[in-house]
């Protein structure tokens, strides 16, 4: 586990949320303490706020998931084997939760790899990696490569941006102010914009309807008759 992130690495989690000075500001999404005026932790993708790192990889490893990896479990919990959800996984939580403590709950070693698999994107910027290089995919959530990095693609043509359909339709779904469709009502067949103004098009039935209105006798003299 060659997990370089520090505790100021995760401080580009935090997040104050808006309210008063001496007045909480929400509750922890782990311990469901009260959240004051220096903020919490906002994963990208979790819900809620977390106070401490210790709470992130509560919710993460706690409950129906895997002790491990975070993975959901289904099966009913009878011991802590029945919620590590493989060998590997097993061997891990042993050697580095139970073993040399490396992965303690708290310590961030399980969140950080937690993010590596499911988050790339915030896993290359806690290890200050930026973003993806010429020569490695061009999705930024791309979690094809090794060591945190996006997939390489060394094996596809030249001018490839991404490692893999997923990927391309992925970046493809982030939409610039440019491209991005307008909201404005269209206009209808009924009407059309003119210059400095507003005009519209009577259909056939509002016509019909005032060609009757017009051949109607007139009540009242018009002026010059």
């Amino acid at each position: 586990m060659n997990l370089t992130a520090t505790t100021n690495s995760f401080e580009m989690l935090r997040h104050i949320q808006a309210g008063s000075a001496g007045s909480p500001r929400g509750n922890c999404q782990g311990c469901g303490m009260f959240i004051w005026s220096q903020g919490g932790y906002r994963v990208p993708g979790l819900p809620g706020i977390h106070c401490s790192i210790k709470c992130i990889e509560t919710v993460l490893f706690g409950q129906e998931r895997c002790r491990w990896c975070g993975r959901k479990m289904d099966k009913p919990y009878s011991s802590i084997d029945s919620r590590l959800c493989s060998p590997d996984c097993s061997e891990k939580y042993y050697a580095h939760v139970l073993g040399d403590k490396t992965a303690r709950l708290g310590s961030g070693k399980r969140f950080m790899l937690w993010l590596q698999e499911n988050r790339a994107a915030v896993y290359r910027q806690l290890l200050g990696l930026g973003t993806p290089e010429s020569g490695y995919c061009q999705n930024p959530h791309c979690p094809n490569g090794e060591g945190g990095q996006p997939g390489s693609l060394a094996l596809m043509r030249a001018d490839a941006q991404y490692c893999n359909t997923a990927c391309r339709m992925a970046a493809q779904r982030v939409l610039t102010p440019q491209n991005r469709p307008s909201h404005k009502p269209s206009s209808t067949g009924n009407k059309c914009n003119v210059s400095r103004g507003k005009a519209f098009r009577v259909n056939s039935r509002k016509r019909a309807l005032f060609d009757g209105l017009n051949r109607l006798p007139r009540r009242f003299p018009q002026p010059g008759e």
